[in-house]
């Protein structure tokens, strides 16, 4: 049995995908292992993932006394600040869910800390194996680091990872961080593992399905698609966005399809606002279903957004991709470690359609052969996994 922790209780495409990814990651290689889920809270199948998950404050309870191997991962979770991973299960995260989302509303993030984060160690999702019940290891896997660690931390910090047996990160930014602390332990750099998901889903058979999901949303199934997502953030100029989706879609002869992936960031009520302005010129794709998002990235020709995820997604099917100007370092790390070139973020929403022009000139045979080669890196990196946390002792 592998118990896999991360942040699979909020809505949100990347957090969703996960689990979903690293089960047929391991199973593939051997059907017999069995993953048990665990995040914050325990719960089923958010955005129809089909996911159940237990609360990973029942890892430390003494009927877990045989547990083999906790995995930690992926995202960001090599951080330490408890509150802000609080706050993420606010107003907008799990928003199908009500109990949770007035929980959080009469508790407030650090009420919510006490209630549901209070198990020893020293970050929501830096587990040191010596705090769990019975002969327990951890691995992490495909974790991002987005912070530096303040002085106070980094002791505690050196110690639950040195306690691990392995620790597998999505980009070399992330490696460096952990040194700039004077944490040297072993550690292996792979991509983001969702960069598989085109060897465990067909491209074809997705985008029938995201093309016919799109019909009811009245695009039409002939014309080229432009998926685009956009979580808020403040300096977003809503206008902007807006006159540059309408050029290039006047340019390209295109259907703009807005696609939430992020619930929990608030995407929902920013793309359904977006689209109400548009006049029609942009379709607001309402989908409740992690495998209906993934259908319509599938069924795109190019995407553009601020998800890192989405960006995966449409770089694993070879589909040309443009990030947008989130300033946040895991973007650029994952175009490094994808050997990507730089360009395919934007600085600003201004550059939207030379950005666009830019992938698209690049090719889908381009995008499907770096692909080819992260996810060969991705491989060996779970090859890895297994010797070290899985099949030993």
């Amino acid at each position: 049995m592998i118990c896999q922790l991360g942040t699979f209780d909020v809505e949100n495409y990347g957090d969703l995908l996960y689990p979903i990814v690293f089960r047929h990651l391991v199973q593939k290689k051997d059907p017999t292992l069995q993953v048990r889920l665990y995040s914050l809270r325990a719960g089923e199948s958010l955005r129809r993932s089909t996911l159940t998950i237990e609360s990973i404050r029942s890892l430390f309870a003494k009927e877990h006394s045989g547990l083999r191997t906790l995995v930690i991962g992926g995202g960001d979770i090599l951080r330490t600040d408890w509150d802000l991973m609080a706050r993420h299960y606010g107003r907008r995260s799990r928003v199908s869910i009500p109990s949770v989302r007035n929980s959080i509303d009469s508790f407030g993030a650090r009420r919510f800390r006490a209630r549901w984060m209070n198990y020893p160690a020293a970050g929501p999702f830096l587990i040191d194996p010596n705090d769990l019940p019975g002969e327990s290891r951890a691995a992490y896997v495909s974790c991002g680091v987005p912070h530096d660690f303040a002085a106070s931390e980094i002791d505690r910090v050196k110690r639950t990872l040195g306690n691990a047996s392995f620790i597998g990160l999505r980009d070399e930014d992330s490696a460096e961080k952990l040194l700039r602390a004077g944490i040297d332990c072993e550690v292996r750099v792979a991509p983001d593992l969702t960069v598989t998901l085109s060897d465990q889903f067909d491209r074809n058979e997705l985008a029938c399905r995201g093309r016919d999901i799109l019909s009811r949303f009245e695009v039409q199934s002939d014309s080229p698609l432009l998926c685009f997502q956009s979580q808020p953030y403040p300096g977003f100029d809503t206008d902007e966005i807006l006159r540059e989706l309408k050029r290039y879609q006047e340019r390209r002869a295109t259907e703009v399809v807005a696609l939430p992936l992020g619930y929990c960031h608030g995407d929902h009520e920013f793309l359904k606002g977006l689209a109400k302005r548009s006049d029609g010129a942009i379709k607001y794709a309402d989908v409740s279903s992690v495998f209906d998002m993934l259908a319509i990235i599938a069924a795109s020709d190019v995407f553009v957004g601020t998800s890192l995820h989405g960006n995966i997604t449409a770089f694993s099917f070879g589909i040309p991709h443009v990030f947008g100007p989130l300033p946040v370092a895991k973007v650029d790390g994952f175009l490094r470690v994808a050997n990507l070139p730089l360009e395919l973020k934007m600085n600003s929403w201004s550059e939207l359609n030379d950005k666009i022009d830019a992938a698209i000139a690049l090719g889908p045979r381009f995008f499907a052969a770096k692909a080819y080669n992260a996810k060969q890196k991705v491989h060996r990196l779970v090859d890895d996994l297994r010797l070290s946390a899985f099949i030993r002792g």
